[in-house]
């Protein structure tokens, strides 16, 4: 989370969000005392479906921002 395109050069992205096929990313001010301040991902954990849509489009170097963990229904052949 610390590599976070708008925690590290103070854009906003959301691209998390964008591509969450279960809405289960909200983006929220980085800053609570400042509404304009740039957005973060906060994951609502019961909406969560585990696919990784998140974590693969995630543009931050050299490693994702944001990670979720499988569920088992998407890790099973």
């Amino acid at each position: 989370k610390q590599n976070c395109i708008p925690l590290t050069d103070g854009v906003d992205c959301g691209n998390c969000a964008r591509h969450c096929p279960s809405g289960a990313i909200l983006m929220i001010p980085s800053d609570s005392s400042d509404p304009d301040s740039v957005k973060i991902p906060v994951i609502n954990t019961e909406r969560c479906i585990g696919c990784g849509a998140c974590e693969n489009l995630c543009p931050a170097r050299p490693f994702s921002a944001i990670y979720v963990e499988g569920h088992t229904m998407h890790s099973e052949l």
